[in-house]
């Protein structure tokens, strides 16, 4: 069984049972509720933070040319230049963290279908995009996880979401604790299929790098550079094509001690898996079976078969 370090994600307030709404009602999200007991949790709410209070009128986001601002129509104010000043005070104020995770359609904190207006107004419809405070975090942080809940009911993108803040929570505490070559590798190791499941390209950079210590560079700059790359693998796409790859990788640890009748099988589920029929934590579970089975530690400690808590599947 993986211990898993808490990340450590920055929550909008109002998910996290805070009355922060223009309304005051608080928003009971389960599966929300259910990560923040495996979290370190930073909770926020710009539009109080700007001195808005609860309830509040209205306020939207508006497009001029390529400017996005927010306004309140009932009371004819531009809050642009306040939000502004806010985001960039706690962006920079804030420690080193895992992801985010913000409210759906929300003016500030909206990462998807929040509604966008072509006046100050509201009276003509735009376009759906993202709220102010969250652009400024997805243009500041390209390489972090950065979802709301909304998007997170799609079991594929609440996967990849899961993976990427319980990876780089352990990434960040080999930062902190990193004192020798060894303890690299031992990450790089664990975390090989994970890697290989987003980016081979950077799997094969990422070990070359670690393969040439000593040569050129300091442990201080391997540890930065490798960083950086871990997590641009990790923003990566999560394709159905590389984990079946990943799976027939593995699958080749085994197959010389299998009856045919297994190999056969499994190798039925991978299509099936491939094809979208069939979850990828059953092929997992399998490969489990044969870890304990031929007590094969190598394949017990790799990352890829239990990257996140499993009772967060249940969502």
């Amino acid at each position: 069984m993986r211990k898993f370090i808490k990340p450590k994600i920055v929550l909008s307030s109002c998910l996290n049972l805070e009355p922060v709404r223009y309304n005051g009602e608080t928003i009971k999200d389960p599966f929300v509720i259910k990560l923040k007991e495996y979290c370190e949790v930073i909770s926020v709410c710009p539009e109080i933070s700007i001195g808005l209070g609860v309830p509040r009128d209205k306020i939207i986001v508006y497009k001029e040319k390529d400017n996005f601002g927010i306004y309140q129509p009932s009371k004819d104010l531009d809050l642009t230049q306040d939000m502004l000043s806010f985001t960039y005070k706690f962006l920079s104020n804030l420690p080193q963290v895992d992801g985010f995770l913000l409210k759906s359609k929300s003016p500030s904190c909206g990462v998807s279908n929040t509604l966008i207006y072509a006046d100050k107004y509201g009276k003509e419809f735009y376009f759906k995009g993202k709220g102010l405070f969250a652009q400024i975090i997805l243009e500041k942080f390209p390489n972090l996880p950065i979802e709301d809940e909304g998007r997170l009911r799609n079991k594929e993108i609440r996967e990849r979401y899961l993976i990427r803040i319980f990876s780089l929570s352990e990434l960040r505490t080999l930062e902190n604790q990193l004192s020798n070559i060894s303890q690299l590798i031992e990450f790089h190791q664990r975390y090989k299929f994970l890697l290989m499941a987003f980016s081979q390209k950077h799997l094969k950079i990422m070990g070359n790098l670690i393969g040439n210590f000593n040569k050129e560079k300091s442990l201080e700059d391997i540890k930065k550079l490798y960083s950086n790359l871990f997590k641009d693998a990790l923003s990566s796409a999560l394709k159905r094509g590389n984990q079946t790859n990943v799976l027939l990788h593995i699958f080749g640890y085994f197959s010389k001690k299998l009856k045919e009748g297994e190999k056969s099988h499994f190798l039925t589920l991978i299509e099936k898996y491939r094809m979208g029929k069939i979850e990828i934590k059953i092929l997992r579970e399998i490969i489990k079976s044969w870890v304990y089975r031929f007590e094969d530690q190598y394949i017990m400690n790799q990352v890829y078969l239990e990257p996140y808590p499993e009772d967060l599947d249940e969502y």
